[in-house]
Order: C-alpha cells, then structure tokens, then sequence
C-alpha cells in the first residue's frame, strides 16, 4: 500500500494540487478528519432494489437528512465512515497500483481517478463480488463526483444494478470539523 495518510494524492499525482482546497482536505487524513452537513438520498423503487438496499445496509430515503462523514488512516488504506442520520455505512478504501479500490459489502470497486480545480471524478474499471472478477453485463456500475462548493465539499454517487436500475443516489453538502473532535472521545461528536 502506498502512504496512507495521502492515499489520494497518491493516486491523483499532479492532479492533485489543482483540486480545491476543500476536497484536499477531506481526502489528506492526519490521522482523520470529519465533515458535517446534510444529504439528499434516493432509493431504487422497485422490490429487487429495495431488497438489495437492505442487504447491502444502505441509508434510507430522505431529503436533508443529517450527515456526517470521517476519514481515518490505517494500515490497510482509509476507512471511509458515513452517517445518515445516525446509520453508519463505512467502506475502505486502498491503493492497488494506481487505482482506488473500495471493499463495499461483498464487492470491491476499482476506479481511476481524475482531478482538476473543479473536484475528483470517479472513473469504475471493474468490480469483483467475493473476489470473482464481474463482467460488465452484471456487475454494479458506480458514477462518483466530488467538487467544492466555496468552503463546503459536495458529493453526489450512483449505483445502479444492471436489470434493476437504481439502487441508490446520494448527494449532499458538508464543512470540515476540527479533526481534535474526532480524538476525544464518542461522546464529543454523538452521531447525527
């Protein structure tokens, strides 16, 4: 694993200076950081996709719905933790190569990253379920943008299933806290 405590810098190269100061931020951990704010979250409709947002424990529906992301370094890669009004889903991320890879559930995402003044774009290059490699007819697709909004960090994600259409959209709007808080202890940051 390349130096975890600038994954994406890593991964990003020369991009990663032209990416607002916000989203540095939230992806340069030292040791974590946390951002507040709110989020818009849409699910699938039909019963296959419900089904597959309660077995992946994904959020539920709602519109400004209390959020809460902390990005932790460890030895494996950053542990990305989300909250939606109050429900933690979490996923780690690492390096492999010069793709970010995300454990999610029984899937690993792989993505190329691009950046520029306007954020990181999220390019998916497979996705592997219990480490068989998906072909691209069924395997989950994933559309990710991150961009600065002034001060605040926006990010708006897509997973679709193919034969399902949507699972899950989520967007949303957050500030930085100072990362102290996240060192001092559950009771100095109870979950939104």
């Amino acid at each position: 694993m390349t130096d975890t405590a600038h994954l994406y810098q890593t991964l990003l190269g020369a991009d990663w200076d032209a990416l607002p100061a916000v989203t540095r931020a939230l992806h340069a951990p030292a040791p974590d950081v946390r951002f507040d704010g709110t989020a818009d979250i849409v699910r699938g409709e039909s019963p296959a996709a419900w089904l597959t947002g309660l077995i992946l424990r994904l959020p539920a529906a709602g519109k400004a719905v209390p959020a809460r992301v902390t990005v932790s370094r460890s030895e494996s890669g950053e542990l990305l933790e989300r909250w939606y009004a109050g429900r933690r889903f979490a996923t780690l991320q690492r390096a492999a190569g010069d793709l970010l890879v995300e454990d999610f559930g029984p899937f690993c995402l792989s993505f190329r990253l691009t950046g520029d003044p306007d954020g990181i774009r999220f390019h998916q290059t497979g996705v592997r379920l219990w480490g068989l490699a998906l072909p691209g007819w069924m395997a989950p697709r994933v559309e990710a943008r991150e961009r600065a909004d002034g001060d605040a960090h926006r990010f708006d994600v897509h997973l679709t299933l193919p034969g399902l259409g949507t699972i899950i959209r989520y967007s949303g709007r957050l500030k930085a806290i100072e990362s102290k808080a996240l060192n001092a202890g559950p009771d100095t940051h109870p979950r939104p």
